[in-house]
């Protein structure tokens, strides 16, 4: 692998700089430019020092001259100010090599809020009118929140993805919730997906909404459709339930699944994984944000791969001074001991 996780790079199409966060496979690599994390494909990128030591520097500015200085005319707007185009889910294809042809093996769902608003959200995904996996949460103004994996060969069990979104600060003017649903085509997807390895893009993307909707006269109460079932015939939706209180962040986290949701039975272990991590990051972001001086995470040993997953967020979050991993009388080395700078 010619890039390693820490290493920083050039992207060619837009000369932007950043930084590998994630090795995906032998061909991609997750990189953050700014605050926004992507995919891309290694002949998309390069080191930047050869691009900084050969590129011309400018010529420097005329000396001015006394008595003809003039102030240049003040800018309209900055130029770091970003503009919202809308909420996306992203969808990175993960290839496996079969013979000697490429297939489909997997779809990882990212949510991309390129706005200047914080959501919350509900996201559900639903195989053959069934439930298969729920995740509640909030997700920051030009951020990114990893949702779940999807194995290319549930497309033949009519997926739907489900979102419910709500403004994060109370907003009179906005409508009190948007539902989404996104309902993959197999064979439209597929020929998506065959034009994106033409391209050599890692993603594709689809539009959530461009602008989240204004406050109407027939905005209706949100009704989780999760609840249908428990309903008797003839019997109506019970009113909205009371906005949960501020989710204050903790000293000690227990990231252990029966911890986290009361129906974990059956879930696979990626979706488990998701659940945990998701739990992690919103608690790191809570602590980071409310200047802990640490937190413990309890993720327990098993195979170890939450641990490692955990350890890589923390190596590429810059509020983290250090973190260890050791013996510990109470949690054995089931743990990890974060210390943030201040």
């Amino acid at each position: 692998m010619k890039f390693e996780i820490g290493d920083k790079i050039l992207l060619l199409h837009s000369k932007e700089e950043g930084t590998v966060v994630d090795i995906i496979n032998a061909d991609m690599v997750m990189v953050e430019v700014g605050k926004v994390t992507f995919p891309v494909y290694l002949d998309q990128i390069d080191f930047p020092y050869f691009h900084r030591f050969t590129t011309p520097k400018p010529t420097p500015p005329p000396q001015r001259i006394q008595g003809y200085d003039i102030k240049p005319e003040k800018k309209k707007y900055e130029d770091n100010i970003r503009m919202s185009r809308g909420m996306f889910l992203s969808i990175l294809p993960v290839f496996r090599m079969d013979a000697y042809e490429e297939h489909v093996q997997s779809l990882k769902f990212h949510l991309l809020n390129e706005t200047s608003e914080a959501y919350r959200f509900n996201f559900q995904v639903w195989l053959r009118n069934s439930m298969e996996l729920e995740i509640r949460n909030e997700i920051q103004p030009f951020s990114n929140f990893y949702l779940s994996d999807l194995q290319f060969e549930s497309l033949n069990d009519s997926p739907r993805l489900e979102f419910v979104f709500f403004p994060k600060e109370k907003n009179d003017k906005l409508a009190p919730s948007f539902p989404k649903t996104w309902k993959p085509k197999v064979k439209q997807l597929f020929l998506q997906l065959s034009e994106l390895q033409a391209r050599r893009d890692a993603t594709l993307s689809q539009v959530l909404f461009e602008k989240y909707p204004e406050k109407s006269k027939n905005d209706k109460p949100y009704f989780d459709a999760s609840s249908i079932g428990s309903l008797s015939a003839g019997s109506t939706p019970a009113a909205p339930p009371v906005p949960e209180a501020p989710v204050q962040p903790k000293y000690e986290l227990d990231l252990h699944i029966e911890m986290l949701v009361k129906e974990w039975r059956g879930l696979k272990n990626i979706e488990i994984l998701a659940i945990q991590l998701n739990e992690f990051v919103h608690y790191l972001e809570l602590a980071i944000a409310h200047h802990q001086h640490s937190m413990i995470v309890i993720h327990g040993v098993g195979k170890g791969k939450l641990k490692d997953e955990i350890h890589a967020i923390l190596r590429d979050t810059p509020e983290v001074e250090r973190f260890i991993n050791e013996y510990h009388p109470r949690y054995g080395y089931g743990a990890t001991e974060i210390f943030f700078r201040h």
